[in-house]
């Protein structure tokens, strides 16, 4: 069933203003949440901003659902189930704010904006519960759309443009990134925190950041400043750590203002948690045993 021409008129009214939020919009197989493909044969790829191709979209086919895909840079919890979100809600109360939509199960979909220079990977499930959407890499379905079973989605707070989102609360952040890996061990003739050991601690991380892979740099990077910035306390120099890692980063290509940015925000957050290094004179002796143990076991 095709709906009547008023209807079809709300309905780009509501796109349009998608669009003039700064959101780009694609259309969905009716009743379902996957792209349609005989619209957008390459899916996410094909979100627009442009009103023309919006009308002609939905002119085809005026029951198609919408999905919007965030801008990078705007992070969109996909909160499954009523009880999570009240776990979240519960633990940063910060969130009642943001822009939200019900979804169909009860769940939610929240709008954040992540700090400059910080990237998350939608693959990542450290909440349970919790998918990440958005970062204009993942797309959430949206109102008005309507499921095959009648059930909709509704805006419970309006969304607004990503520069006037509420920040991600920094510790809910601090959850969603990676841990920092542990220090790469580095012997040094001296126990402790001594100068020689840092430097050789923060050369250990630049050399991952420049082995880094291609899809994986501007993460790994986060990762490894938190651990320099959790060596500060110790007395690492900050402005030494900044310059060896955002070098590091712009030898793998990274702009130079994405690697600042993000080398930044990294060492603040490590400065927050301190890393603890273990005695070199132990991990020395821990490596003894284990080569001991993988002779008298037939290992070389």
């Amino acid at each position: 069933m095709r709906f009547p021409k008023a209807n079809c008129t709300t309905l780009l009214a509501v796109l349009q203003r998608y669009v003039r939020l700064g959101y780009a919009v694609l259309p969905l197989v009716p009743g379902e949440k996957r792209p349609h493909f005989r619209l957008v044969p390459h899916g996410l790829k094909e979100a627009s901003q442009d009103p023309a191709t919006l009308e002609a979209w939905w002119r085809s086919c005026p029951e198609a659902g919408v999905g919007i895909l965030a801008p990078e840079g705007v992070l969109v919890l996909d909160v499954d189930q009523g009880e999570a979100w009240e776990a979240l809600r519960r633990d940063f109360p910060a969130l009642e704010a943001a822009p939200r939509q019900k979804t169909p199960k009860g769940g939610v979909h929240l709008f954040l904006r992540l700090p400059e220079g910080v990237k998350l990977s939608a693959s990542v499930r450290a909440i349970p519960g919790v998918d990440l959407r958005g970062m204009g890499r993942a797309y959430v379905v949206a109102a008005p759309t309507r499921l095959k079973d009648g059930r909709t989605y509704a805006w419970e707070v309006p969304l607004v443009r990503p520069e006037a989102l509420p920040p991600v609360p920094d510790a809910l952040l601090a959850r969603l990134l990676p841990p920092p890996p542990p220090p790469r061990e580095v012997w040094t003739p001296v126990e402790g925190a001594s100068p020689k050991r840092l430097r050789a601690l923060l050369e250990a991380y630049a050399d991952r950041v420049v082995a880094t892979p291609p899809g994986q740099r501007h993460n790994t990077l986060i990762r490894y400043a938190v651990a320099a910035g959790g060596l500060i306390p110790h007395g690492l120099d900050p402005r030494e750590a900044e310059e060896a890692l955002v070098a590091a980063a712009m030898s793998t290509g990274l702009p130079e203002k994405e690697a600042r940015a993000a080398v930044e925000w990294g060492l603040e957050k490590g400065r927050q948690r301190p890393l603890v290094l273990p005695s070199p004179r132990l991990v020395l002796s821990i490596r003894r045993r284990l080569r001991e143990g993988g002779k008298r076991h037939g290992r070389a």
